[in-house]
């Protein structure tokens, strides 16, 4: 690009910025806010505006007890899911929704409708409602100076809170992924279709950390280890298995076989291999204490 054309353009672009300054140069007295956040495998975006207590009674002055509510400032806050989800127990289709409130001093009621463009809550149809959930408000030791949102992910789901001033709500979104997953897991791998090792290890390691369904846990831990022998990963998980099920002398022989494993590889890296040995040795010791308690 000619150096003339290039200082015409940061020129262009300088002007552009300073004419927008210029023209408004205050910042927003309610910015803009947006988390974003995965759930298992569903996606989940909160859009909304800011406001600020600035010295104001919020609950039950600037924001009156018993009325309905933008959540927020300026436009409606939204939020939207990618896959169906259940919130509040009520099942919702994928799509984007205003989130309107009504505040209460011992219940709040959250809707979600299925009008976006709202501005403020006088154009509010309820018979464009998807959910009306019921929840009940707490008082915070934390003051929020401005409007918050927050995703906190329960394994798989989610529970979403709403603070401003020294009040919070909260409501739970639950995912369909633990459901699609077990119906996968069930289909494809303990029926043996899928031949990758870490896949069924992943499955193993699903089981283990929900602590449901062990005995399948130590199936897939097993098929693991016959496609790849060497799979540390799927060995460690067996042991983890077994103590979860109290079987501490089947661990401490998983534990045995992966020291004979490890003993009969060759390592690029003589301290590696020395490390994984150090580690079941304490894994062994920890074990039999285990077993003699």
């Amino acid at each position: 690009m000619p150096r003339s054309v290039f200082t015409l353009l940061l020129i262009l672009i300088s002007w552009g910025s300073h004419a927008q300054y210029e023209a408004y140069p205050y910042p927003s007295l309610s910015p803009k806010g947006k988390i974003i956040q995965n759930v298992g495998y569903t996606h989940i975006e909160i859009e909304y505006e800011r406001p600020a207590a600035r010295n104001r009674k919020v609950f039950g002055g600037l924001v009156p007890w018993n009325k309905l509510w933008r959540t927020g400032a300026g436009n409606c806050t939204t939020i939207s899911f990618d896959t169906n989800v259940v919130v509040g127990g009520q099942k919702i289709e994928a799509g984007k929704y205003a989130l309107l409130t009504k505040p209460g001093e011992t219940e709040w009621t959250v809707i979600l409708n299925k009008d976006t463009t709202l501005y403020g809550t006088s154009a509010y149809d309820s018979k464009k409602d998807v959910a009306q959930i019921v929840t009940t408000p707490r008082s915070t030791e934390r003051f929020y100076e401005t409007l918050n949102f927050d995703i906190e992910i329960l394994p798989n789901d989610a529970r979403i809170f709403l603070s401003w001033a020294n009040i919070q709500i909260g409501f739970d979104v639950e995912t369909t992924t633990d459901e699609a997953l077990e119906k996968w897991i069930s289909e494809e791998l303990l029926t043996q279709k899928n031949k990758d090792s870490d896949i069924y290890a992943g499955a193993a390691e699903y089981w283990l950390y929900r602590g449901e369904n062990l005995n399948d846990a130590l199936k897939l831990a097993d098929i693991a280890i016959e496609l790849d022998t060497n799979n540390g990963w799927a060995r460690s998980l067996k042991i983890k298995l077994y103590e979860q099920q109290k079987r501490y002398e089947d661990a401490i022989a998983e534990i045995q076989k992966s020291l004979q494993n490890v003993e009969s590889r060759e390592f690029e890296d003589q301290r590696e291999k020395e490390n994984e040995l150090q580690q079941l040795r304490l894994e062994l010791e920890r074990i039999r204490k285990l077993k003699e308690q």
